[in-house]
């Protein structure tokens, strides 16, 4: 046989591996192409419904801030609220803790009659002698105990500083002091069951702990002297109050303890029933 005879063969066969080739190429090709795009499409699909996602999270999120915004401006509207009302409070309570300071103005008139008074000699003379009961009687015809009771500046504490409050307590408890004393003289009872001259003292000392050697020095002769002070103190205070400035550690102990000795003083007066009322 020869190589004649051979050749359809070999090119039959050539033929088909190479279309056998051609039709894998065709198909790879074809299959790479669908795949691709089938991706393509999936990944278009996938991008479209992020931007969605993106779109609603940012209207979601524009949603909230307008609400977080609503909320803030209406805690901070109702913030505001308060805070005008409670300053508006404040000056009110200033007012009405001043006017009950002026309505003590006929016990510091006491006081000033009793810092030219001795007080133990005047009510023993007193106790024997009705002149001198009528004398002191005629000269305090405008103290009446009664209308010196300022019940209603309580209603102004919770809404002053804790110190302004301790000097108007030390104001009152130092100028009621002279009135009880003036009602034991008048009532004839001589100088007894009197007020702690003691506790007085430390009261005194502890509204006004510079003037401590001046205390020693005068005793209760003196304490009339320092209610001007009191005042000039009190009005600080409520400049202070005012100005918003915070109270330190230090004056926020002492106004406690002056309210301590205060209220000690006037508990005092009523457990031992002085003809105040």
């Amino acid at each position: 046989m020869t190589l004649i005879s051979w050749l359809p063969s070999i090119t039959t066969t050539a033929l088909l591996a190479l279309a056998l080739w051609l039709c894998r190429n065709l198909i790879a090709t074809r299959l790479a192409k669908s795949v691709e795009h089938e991706f393509n499409t999936k990944l278009e699909s996938l991008r479209t419904e992020l931007r969605k996602s993106e779109e609603l999270f940012k209207a979601e999120l524009r949603s909230n801030e307008a609400e977080i915004a609503a909320l803030r401006g209406g805690a901070m509207t109702a913030m505001a609220s308060r805070q005008i009302a409670l300053d508006k409070r404040r000056l009110e309570a200033v007012d009405q803790l001043w006017s009950a300071l002026t309505a003590l103005g006929p016990a510091k008139y006491a006081s000033s009659l009793m810092a030219v008074v001795k007080f133990e000699s005047a009510a023993e003379y007193a106790a024997r002698e009705p002149k001198v009961r009528e004398m002191f009687t005629m000269l305090t015809a405008s103290i009446d105990p009664k209308n010196l009771i300022v019940s209603s500046s309580a209603n102004a504490r919770p809404f002053v500083s804790p110190m302004a409050w301790a000097l108007f307590s030390a104001y009152q408890a130092i100028a009621m002091q002279a009135v009880m004393r003036l009602q034991i003289i008048k009532s004839g009872i001589g100088a007894k069951d009197f007020l702690d001259t003691e506790a007085v003292a430390k009261l005194v000392k502890t509204a006004l702990p510079h003037q401590a050697s001046y205390i020693d020095k005068y005793g209760e002769a003196g304490y009339h002297y320092l209610l001007e002070e009191l005042e000039g103190e009190l009005l600080k205070e409520f400049q202070k109050m005012l100005a918003g400035t915070e109270a330190d550690k230090a004056s926020i102990k002492q106004a406690a303890e002056i309210l301590k000795q205060s209220n000690e003083l006037m508990d005092s007066a009523k457990q031992k029933n002085l003809p105040i009322k």
